[in-house]
């Protein structure tokens, strides 16, 4: 027995050490990939996948390419292999190259006035938070379909002073996503004193196509904010609107045209003014989106503008207008701030610096804090630095423009 069980022993650290062996060595390949990747965005295929692992986990990826180079050069010098010399260079240009961009990462986030907790980006764990999950209602339908929101109350709220409010708008190219993503971004707002409120929209399809009704049904949203908000803590007065991608899209197009009197909700009541917008990554332009001709972003960036829209730019360039921010820029629109990512083959950011040149002009506030080497959604790990930039810079742009919660 004992023979047959040092043979099954014997088995299993052979099959270890060969799975051990693999990992040594496709390790190092692909993070110098992504590596190289990142250093050179316009590579096919590899300039959207190196951004899209380094982002989110650059940290690990620096400190596992160490660690491979420090073994892999051992296992050289006692074999003399050659292929574990071209393994070592690789693991270290991977530990190197994500290092460097690491720092030009931090670098950005501190010139903004955002502190990067290290430690927080390797927790690869859940986060906790003091306020509670979120209440869901109702604040219309529409063509038989409910529209929820989603509430989170202010922790620790004042009995004195009522909550500065923060409405997200997801993203999901008009025809995905739900009012429930970046959850733990609304929790951590609200944590921080806000009252955060999530307003879901009717999605694009094939077959339905949403352009002229999803900013009109988030306004509807807006109206019910304004006239609940105390209810829950919050003060209708202060708000302020954060989305991403589409959902940047759409809470730029309804801050500026909802302070110029421009929209119509499809429901009755007052729209609030809006004090201030946060657009991460956001649709700028429509027919831009529609003409990206990236290997593997091209083509979604087609299909989201014609479903959302009914068509191509050709068919209807009036809807593309009609749904592109730059079209509802006016001295009245709110303090904005825009976060795109400098290696985004979704939507490139040339748009959004063009968008904030011809804003500026305009008389609006605009502001522009663009993430090193960040691929679309670069921010959605929570924790990454990414993340942590896009929460830090928008805590402080509130606070500057009077909506930093009571102490």
């Amino acid at each position: 027995m004992s023979s047959i069980t040092n043979k099954i022993i014997a088995k299993i650290s052979v099959i270890a050490a060969k799975v051990m062996r693999f990992f040594a060595y496709s390790i190092p390949v692909i993070f110098a990939l992504a590596t190289l990747g990142c250093i050179l965005p316009t590579l096919p295929i590899l300039g959207s996948v190196g951004p899209l692992l380094v982002s989110p986990y650059g940290p690990w990826i620096s400190i596992l390419s160490l660690l491979c180079a420090i073994v892999v050069i051992r296992r050289w010098r006692e074999s003399g292999k050659r292929r574990l010399l071209i393994l070592t260079a690789l693991a270290s240009f991977a530990a190197v190259g994500t290092a460097a961009i690491q720092i030009q990462q931090f670098s950005v986030a501190q010139q903004n006035g955002v502190n990067i907790d290290v430690l927080r980006t390797l927790w690869l764990g859940e986060e906790m938070h003091d306020s509670a999950a979120a209440i869901i209602q109702t604040y219309t339908s529409y063509e038989g379909q409910d529209l929820p929101l989603a509430i989170y109350s202010p922790a620790n709220r004042s009995a004195n002073s009522a909550a500065p409010v923060l409405v997200y708008v997801h993203g999901g190219g008009w025809g995905g996503g739900t009012l429930h993503d970046r959850a733990s971004d609304m929790r951590w707002f609200a944590d921080q004193g806000y009252l955060v409120i999530s307003v879901e929209y009717s999605l694009s399809t094939a077959d339905r196509h949403t352009w002229d009704i999803a900013e009109r049904q988030v306004a509807c949203g807006l109206v019910w904010i304004a006239d609940n908000a105390e209810r829950f803590g919050g003060d209708g007065a202060r708000l302020a609107l954060f989305g991403e991608s589409a959902g940047g899209n759409l809470v730029l197009n309804i801050s500026y045209r909802a302070n110029a009197g421009l929209l119509n909700p499809v429901c009755e009541g007052a729209l609030p003014q809006i004090a201030a917008v946060i657009a991460g990554y956001p649709i700028i332009d429509a027919l831009q989106m529609y003409q990206n001709n990236d290997v593997i972003a091209g083509h979604f960036a087609r299909m989201m503008t014609t479903r959302y829209t009914g068509g191509t730019p050709a068919e209807y360039p009036g809807r593309y207008a009609a749904i592109s921010s730059g079209t509802h820029i006016n001295a009245l629109a709110p303090p904005t701030l825009l976060l795109p990512g400098l290696a985004d083959h979704l939507l490139p950011p040339k748009p959004v610096y063009d968008f904030a040149k011809k804003a500026r002009a305009a008389g609006v506030d605009a502001r522009v804090i663009a993430f090193p080497y960040g691929e679309h959604s670069y921010d959605q790990r929570i924790g990454s630095i990414g993340s942590q930039l896009v929460r830090g810079a928008t805590l402080r742009f509130l606070g500057e423009f009077g909506l930093a919660p009571s102490k």
